[in-house]
């Protein structure tokens, strides 16, 4: 789509009347129409409606931050004005009333203004993963799955409290080799430790104390089916428990520094890291931190990561700029760090099979 229509819609919205009844009501219909959406065609619906629609789509609010500064303001000044009566002057219920409803505008002011910006970005956030959902053919795992993955690949072992695949999505990747069903994971582990601490006894000196403390950690990865022949391999940057005794280092002082490869064979790791794959592994290092690399028992791919917002990419536009919104959504849509992966694992079909 060429620039020049972007354009002349942006004037014309900078030219519509701000309607802000209207809007709220617009907005609650918009996401009556798209939520649990069964197309794509429905999503492109509600942006077509937003588009036409004849009133802008942000909220006017001059008038109430007007209104919230002006309350601001006067109970600043009403402070001022009771400060010059003497350190003798007493409020009474009248001041404090004047106070309480300085306050109350205030608050209410602000309470309007964050509500209609919450009420745009969550229409923006349910359009945005609607088509998403569509345009990848986005599909929860089922228990049994993330089960299975839980015990099958090394890296979900992390944390020597608890260790759970808490959700994943199935998801559309149009590999070098035809269609291929991939899942991305939501990784929660817990580390526990000891930690000691001093405080106060209560006679003048200190006491040492020591307590539990539990250690958060999140991840996100993608987990393929078999896509060549490679088994019972790990490559991560951060160790890892021993799985399996043999290693195997590629002369790339680059590749050193990133990975710290486990193998059931150190023929079958060699063979796998020919220099394209390691250049490959290397590029997707500097991409996602702390990578993990693994191919299960059975040929399954995992590559897990540190990002957590695999499936909730950051938007330049949103809902108050319709038409750029959905340009961005339907074409310009980029699951960053997932395409990252999904370039990788090509590269694996292609120099692997």
């Amino acid at each position: 789509m060429s620039s020049e229509p972007v354009a002349d819609v942006n004037n014309e919205s900078s030219e519509k009347p701000a309607n802000n009844k209207a809007l709220s009501t617009f907005l609650k219909q918009l996401k009556s129409q798209v939520i649990h959406s069964q197309s794509i065609d429905v999503v492109k619906e509600a942006l077509d409606s937003a588009i036409a629609y004849p009133n802008q789509l942000s909220y006017k609010n001059s008038n109430i931050l007007i209104a919230g500064l002006i309350a601001l303001l006067s109970a600043v000044f009403y402070w001022f004005y009771l400060e010059q009566q003497g350190s003798y002057y007493r409020y009474s219920e009248l001041d404090f009333g004047i106070f309480i409803i300085c306050i109350v505008g205030l608050i209410s002011a602000l309470a309007i203004y964050f509500s209609r910006r919450t009420k745009l970005k969550k229409v923006s956030t349910l359009i945005r993963d609607e088509t998403l959902k569509h345009l990848y053919n986005m599909r929860s795992c089922d228990a049994a799955f993330l089960n299975n993955a839980e015990n099958k690949f090394v890296d979900f072992n992390r944390g020597n409290h608890s260790q759970d695949v808490e959700w994943g999505k199935e998801i559309d990747f149009h590999s070098d080799n035809g269609l291929i069903r991939a899942s991305v994971v939501y990784h929660h582990y817990v580390d526990r430790r000891t930690e000691t601490y001093t405080e106060s006894d209560g006679k003048g000196g200190t006491r040492t104390r020591t307590r539990t403390v539990y250690d958060h950690y999140y991840r996100q990865g993608v987990i393929f089916p078999p896509i060549n022949k490679t088994t019972h391999l790990v490559l991560s940057e951060s160790r890892l428990s021993k799985q399996w005794q043999q290693s195997f280092m590629p002369a790339s002082r680059e590749f050193e520094k990133s990975f710290r490869v486990q193998a059931d064979s150190q023929f079958d790791a060699a063979k796998f890291l020919e220099p394209v794959v390691v250049i490959a592994c290397e590029q997707l290092s500097r991409k996602l931190k702390n990578v993990t690399i693994e191919f299960a028992h059975d040929g399954s791919l995992l590559i897990n990561q540190h990002n957590t917002n695999l499936l909730n990419p950051e938007m330049e536009y949103d809902i108050t700029t319709p038409e750029k919104f959905k340009q961005e959504l339907l074409n310009d849509t980029s699951l960053f760090t997932v395409n990252s992966i999904f370039g990788f694992v090509n590269q694996l079909i292609k120099h692997t099979t």
